[in-house]
């Protein structure tokens, strides 16, 4: 999984825990949280708690968008 898809995961779901994430990725919870963690920290995805479950829930920022956006485009340009 890299950054690309993990925004892209982001972009077409909402309100991903971090479960989600290692359930489709295929990765230990740690591995996803770790990366989930990183996006938040460069404000590209945003974590709130869950009032009904108390596990944080992860959604894609504008900034995450418009950097999701990019990458997109740059791969399409690839081609």
């Amino acid at each position: 999984m890299d950054k690309c898809e993990l925004l892209e995961f982001l972009d077409l779901n909402e309100h991903i825990e971090a479960d989600d994430v290692a359930r489709v990725f295929e990765l230990t919870y740690s591995a996803a949280a770790m990366a989930l963690m990183r996006l938040v920290r460069q404000d590209l995805a945003a974590r709130h708690k869950d009032p009904e479950t108390q596990l944080y829930v992860y959604e894609l920022t504008p900034k995450g968008k418009a950097r999701l956006d990019y990458l997109l485009e740059d791969e399409f340009d690839d081609r």
